[in-house]
């Protein structure tokens, strides 16, 4: 396990979910929230596919179950649907704030129950500044300020845990390409599915520009599974988590470019708590002491 490489994956990858929300508005101009998931996933799922035609990938699945490759090729979809739902209802910074509160309270629980991971003194100084930190996000905070954006968002960071889970589970068993056009092919399913209900099943007209940042949005998703699978194989569940939280501080950059959304107080607070976890959680306690 290269701590460092899975560090530096996962702090990478924050990087590029922080600018998810900026192309999640820019498609929805013209496009739906389910054709512009399905828009995505299918420009990722053809990228993977080629690459692994051009590369000449083994394709083989005796490593892993049906049920488990099903259950991983359905649970990045699912996030991402409930993210979108999420960021379309609400402000981007609570949009994430929320997913990463699901995701460190399930990642700790998953963690310990599935991969035996031990709670330590690193850890739990590290889980509890950034609560901290998604706390002043959140702020302030109480049961009648609950949005239905706010719950799509605590929801999509369970699903992600689950994802996260099986990409730490499946990596060393499946090409890496390969899980990464699994779960492009889940999202196409699903969103095709979700298109049908919501009566949207129809190509619709598209801008040069909405084309172009629907390609760029499904190359992004092909590099950021990519980091998520090496990131996980090579750092702590929880931990990559918490570093995962970066993108927090990054969301609020970009929101502030594209958007002129100031960060208020409380979330200029939140991104030092975060930052100050993130750093705890790459450092080596071994040597310190």
């Amino acid at each position: 396990m290269n701590k460092i490489k899975g560090f530096l994956s996962l702090l990478s990858a924050g990087l590029i979910f922080g600018s998810f929300g900026i192309l999640i508005r820019i498609l929805n101009q013209q496009l739906t929230s389910f054709q512009q998931i399905f828009f995505r996933n299918f420009v990722s799922f053809l990228l993977a596919t080629l690459i692994i035609l051009i590369l000449k990938r083994k394709v083989s699945f005796k490593n892993a179950s049906l049920l488990k490759i099903t259950l991983f090729g359905v649970s990045l979809p699912l996030t991402i649907v409930l993210y979108t739902l999420s960021i379309l209802k609400t402000k981007i910074i609570i949009t994430i704030a929320s997913l990463y509160i699901g995701s460190i309270i399930f990642s700790l629980l998953l963690g310990i129950v599935f991969f035996k991971e031990k709670i330590t003194f690193q850890k739990t100084l590290s889980i509890i500044f950034a609560v901290i930190g998604l706390i002043f996000f959140a702020s302030p905070f109480s049961l009648t300020s609950l949005n239905i954006g706010l719950i799509y968002g605590v929801l999509s960071g369970f699903m992600d845990v689950i994802s996260n889970s099986f990409k730490k589970h499946l990596s060393g068993k499946l090409d890496r390409f390969v899980l990464i056009a699994i779960q492009m092919f889940g999202g196409i399913i699903i969103s095709l599915i979700l298109m049908f209900y919501s009566k949207t099943l129809y190509i619709p007209q598209m801008s040069s520009q909405t084309i172009f940042v629907g390609l760029l949005f499904g190359l992004l998703l092909l590099t950021i599974n990519y980091l998520l699978l090496v990131g996980f194989q090579n750092f702590d569940l929880n931990l990559g988590t918490i570093v995962l939280s970066s993108e927090l501080a990054f969301a609020s950059i970009f929101a502030f470019i594209f958007y002129k959304e100031l960060p208020t107080r409380n979330e200029l607070i939140a991104v030092f708590f975060i930052i100050l976890s993130i750093i705890i959680s790459h450092l080596n306690f071994k040597k310190i002491k």
